[in-house]
């Protein structure tokens, strides 16, 4: 019983890594999505910050930490970003909130 349990855990949670592309994001150029573990980068030109995510079926929630809020750097890309969004897995792309990245690498 307990190895049901863990195996529905395990599947209900799902990760990602690798870097993904998307060229055009509120049309300010390109934007990079890292994942590595648990933690996502975000870049877009000379911007980058780091928060943590996770997957829950259809659903990934991304947050940054609050600090960068007070940064006069922080873009509304990462207002955007923050928070649960929908999400979706393909074979060489990924979609959050609707949007779609392009695998990098």
């Amino acid at each position: 019983m307990v190895l049901a349990i863990v195996c529905i855990t395990l599947a209900s949670c799902s990760s990602i890594s690798g870097t993904y592309e998307n060229n055009g994001f509120f049309g300010l150029g390109s934007t990079e999505l890292t994942f590595k573990g648990s933690k996502i980068t975000v870049e877009m030109g000379d911007l980058e910050v780091e928060g943590t995510y996770k997957i829950n079926d259809d659903k990934i929630t991304i947050e940054f930490p609050d600090e960068n809020e007070d940064d006069l750097s922080w873009s509304d890309l990462f207002k955007v970003l923050n928070g649960e969004h929908n999400f979706e897995k393909g074979d060489n792309y990924i979609k959050i909130g609707g949007t779609k990245y392009t695998k990098a690498d």
